[in-house]
């Protein structure tokens, strides 16, 4: 048997099947630096294990501290104990939509696109100061200041010092190095950032009144805000969809003052079929030493995951679809305690991610790869045997994923249609001797091969093997 090269990095776009047609549904690689049976292992993502729900409605917003969670749903913004207890509840004016949530030492503040509110002293209380400007997005703390955008501006608004309930009018300036829209303010690294539609300004504190912060002039880059609530902030550095100057839209990650695109031409492709990007959500948890990114296009019925360590990015989704994709029950997080929390986009339910769970909530995690092509100078050749190395004796005691399955197909036709899957066990409950293996694949000049997993058990793959037979050429 011949061990070959078959996984890679690319992602079938449907701009040709005939260049990739890889794919990597809820699993992620792993680089092993003393190459122990492989260089890389593949891995399934991690499943979601439920916390506590705050109701039918999804959360708008969700904001974790070490001890209490602050969360919006439908009107009403709540603070919950670890347990789900509602601590404190209090209605809003607005009903639908995301929001954002920020803190200093001791007050909470959300803005809905509406109004601004503050949690003091456990009461909720809307902002009336004559200087903040009702209806922005995103709010956040820098340096110990809230900072909210003026919407339909360039202006952007800072409270007092460590004190939301106070305004002043003169607490502004404006984005104004390029002539667009403010979208959005962040935090990175004590520098305040301002999201436009077009470009993006870092500002820095310099103790100046009315309000503090002054542009840094040389940061400013032209990368701007393609979804507003796209930004996550992982592993010390920001990522969001972002505009690009010339046209379309990239992922971007925000690393110090320096903006790089980490999208693919393949994940770029797709996104241009989209009809609409402003929607876009993102969030990010961790899973062992892998920072990941997931990005969300409610309107389009699609995810993506970034793996921050790999450099990789993989397809997401929950759920059996008759489609090619559906999207990932994930919508927003945050770290609650010491657990990253991920919110529900179709109901109340908050979740923590978990290596060792093989359902979100109980709902089927669809695992695929789709390898390379498989050529040999363009030549026919047979395949008699392909053997794929994976972890088994992997079922459960009882159950779905008892008797767990994996299934392989091929496509000789470049990608473009796919065999009946063929099925093998993965093994019983401590079956560590089963072998995933098949027989009597034919001839073609182009073998991919695409295999799936949909039992609820642990999926890892170190390699795969074949036994080719070369033909005379035709």
């Amino acid at each position: 048997m011949k061990v070959s090269a078959v996984f890679g990095s690319g992602i079938a776009s449907g701009k040709s099947y005939v260049v990739t047609r890889q794919r990597r549904l809820n699993c992620y690689y792993e680089n092993r630096d003393d190459s122990d049976k492989s260089k890389v292992a593949i891995y399934g993502t991690p499943g979601l294990k439920l916390l506590f729900s705050i109701g039918s409605a999804p959360a708008r917003g969700i904001l974790g501290t070490s001890t209490v969670l602050y969360a919006v749903a439908a009107s009403t913004f709540y603070q919950l104990n670890a347990t789900g207890v509602v601590l404190y509840s209090a209605p809003i004016t607005s009903l639908s939509g995301l929001v954002s949530l920020t803190q200093n030492p001791t007050q909470v503040m959300l803005v809905d696109g509406v109004n601004g509110y503050l949690f003091v002293a456990n009461v909720l209380t809307p902002i009336t100061a004559a200087g903040f400007p009702n209806g922005a997005k995103t709010v956040t703390c820098a340096s110990g200041y809230f900072v909210v955008e003026k919407p339909g501006t360039q202006q952007f608004f800072v409270s007092n010092l460590f004190d939301g309930t106070t305004w002043s009018a003169l607490a502004f300036a404006s984005a104004s190095q390029y002539s667009d829209i403010l979208l959005a303010v962040d935090t990175l690294i004590g520098n305040l950032l301002l999201f436009s539609s077009t470009h993006l300004e870092f500002w820095q504190n310099v103790g100046s009144t009315p309000q503090p912060f002054q542009p840094i002039l040389s940061a400013t880059t032209e990368w701007g805000i393609a979804a507003v609530f796209s930004r996550a902030h992982v592993d010390s550095s920001i990522i969001f969809l972002a505009q690009s100057p010339q046209g379309g839209t990239s992922v971007c990650q925000i690393k110090g003052y320096q903006v790089t695109p980490i999208s693919t031409p393949d994940l770029e492709y797709i996104f241009s079929t989209f009809s609409t990007v402003s929607d876009a959500v993102g969030l990010a948890y961790r899973t062992d030493k892998h920072p990941f990114y997931q990005l969300t296009f409610p309107t389009a019925n699609r995810s993506f995951l970034y793996d921050c360590l790999t450099g990789i990015w993989n397809e997401t989704q929950t759920g059996i679809t008759q489609g090619y994709a559906q999207r990932h029950i994930g919508n927003l997080s945050t770290l609650f305690g010491t657990s990253q929390i991920i919110s529900d986009y179709f109901n109340g339910n908050l979740y923590v991610s978990d290596s060792q769970t093989y359902t979100d909530n109980n709902q089927t995690i669809p695992r695929q790869i789709v390898t390379k092509h498989q050529l040999t100078d363009f030549n026919v050749f047979t395949i008699d045997e392909a053997y794929v190395d994976m972890e088994t004796g992997v079922g459960l005691v009882s159950g779905q994923g008892s008797s767990p399955q994996v299934q392989l197909s091929v496509s000789k036709d470049n990608g473009r249609t796919f065999s009946t899957p063929r099925m093998t066990s993965l093994g019983a409950y401590s079956q560590f001797q089963t072998r995933a293996i098949w027989r009597r694949w034919g001839s073609a000049r182009v073998f991919v091969f695409k295999l799936d997993v949909t039992d609820p058990v642990k999926f890892a793959v170190t390699s795969v093997a074949s036994s080719a037979i070369m033909r005379p050429q035709q």
